[in-house]
């Protein structure tokens, strides 16, 4: 026995209608720093249960009034899920198919009858250390659910909710990570000389990973976009920044825009993302805005390309993420970034919040949101 074993006193049910098996069960144990408390049948076992805690039972399977299989079936009902008990289930026949039933019903382990002293001490001694590892398991998950909820509140603080410092154009989105914590975002920036710049970003993978390049990736957007004279300069940047800090198999994708109040141009690069969709209302018709650019973080000096498209009033500007466009549904189709534009078209007339919770309403329509595969997110700008 361990000495971590040692340092614990562990209860420990014996459920049999034999008293001198009970009475064997309670004098090798107690030799082991373990409290043993007995019950008659299947019945005055649950009883127990209910009253008090334990760390093991051991139950007969035949017994009066309720047996070893009964015993199991109520267990499930009265013990807590995340409280791991194992159960030893104790016969006097070595027979094949009461094995298999009691381990589908719920039963850890098997001992023989008559007991043995030394196979009942080393059979109770496995399954408590499985439970001593069980219980250590889930106390790091406990805190693994603290730090991922304090995770989420600096992540759900950093992305923002609105945009009332930027006058114009309105500007609304919304996102929703698969997870509590994701790597896709989205954020505004007011920039000297009467200019405003709009970001969507990327990161591959989820969870925490993701969410720290995401908080990094995201800081450096932000130091450098009122330091950068152009939307591929700011994307040259954040890359060089990054190279270096990310994992394997990680990288950002990001599009980036500024739109400039002088002239009524927007000017836009792509790092690998995809493609901004741009509804010029006078056209009834949206364009798919995209340039030259690879991923953010895989290589140094990469190059940006510039492209402007003219403003005018009246104009829908939508940047998302990739998990809109390749959403499927039951049938393997994707939603699809034509199916995004015809939206866009159909629902020109809505005003930025009204035409979010259309668009989530939509893709809630077109599948379930609770099986997408991808964080979602989108970024819905007004001129």
């Amino acid at each position: 026995m361990s000495s971590d074993l040692f340092k614990t006193t562990w209860n420990i049910l014996a459920i049999d209608d034999s008293k001198l098996n009970r009475a064997i069960i309670k004098k090798v144990l107690s030799q082991l720093n373990m409290n043993v408390d007995e019950a008659m049948d299947g019945l005055e076992g649950i009883s127990a249960l209910k009253k008090n805690k334990y760390d093991l039972v051991l139950v007969d399977i035949i017994m009066p009034n309720l047996d070893g299989f009964g015993f199991l079936a109520k267990f499930k009902e009265v013990v807590n899920e995340n409280n791991f008990i194992p159960v030893i289930l104790m016969t006097g026949s070595d027979d094949l198919n009461s094995k298999i039933k009691g381990l589908q019903i719920g039963a850890d382990d098997f001992l023989l009858k008559p007991l043995n002293e030394k196979e009942l001490v080393a059979r109770v001694l496995s399954l408590l250390r499985l439970k001593s590892a069980n219980s250590e398991l889930y106390e790091k998950n406990e805190l693994i659910k603290k730090e991922l909820e304090v995770a989420k509140r600096v992540q759900e603080f950093i992305i923002p909710k609105e945009f009332t410092a930027i006058k114009y154009p309105t500007v609304c989105g919304r996102y929703l990570p698969i997870e509590d914590i994701g790597g896709d975002y989205f954020d505004c920036y007011i920039l000297p000389n009467e200019k405003i710049g709009f970001l969507i970003a990327d990161v591959t993978g989820h969870g925490i990973p993701a969410a720290l390049v995401m908080a990094m990736s995201k800081m450096l957007f932000s130091i450098y976009s009122t330091r950068s004279s152009s939307s591929r300069e700011l994307l040259a940047t954040v890359n060089n920044k990054m190279k270096g800090l990310l994992l394997d198999m990680q990288y950002i994708t990001s599009f980036y825009a500024i739109y400039d109040h002088k002239t009524k141009e927007l000017q836009y690069s792509n790092a690998g993302h995809t493609r901004g969709l741009y509804l010029k209302s006078s056209m009834n018709k949206v364009l798919a805005l995209d340039t030259k650019g690879f991923f953010i973080g895989i290589s140094e000096s990469q190059f940006y390309e510039n492209k402007t498209v003219k403003v005018e009033k009246g104009d829908r500007f939508l940047l998302y993420t990739d998990g809109i466009t390749e959403l499927k549904n039951h049938a393997n189709d994707e939603f699809g970034e034509k199916r995004l534009a015809r939206f866009m078209i159909d629902h020109m007339d809505a005003d930025g919040e009204q035409f979010c919770d259309l668009l989530l309403k939509e893709l809630k329509s077109f599948t379930s949101l609770e099986d997408r595969k991808d964080d979602l997110a989108f970024l819905y700008i007004e001129f």
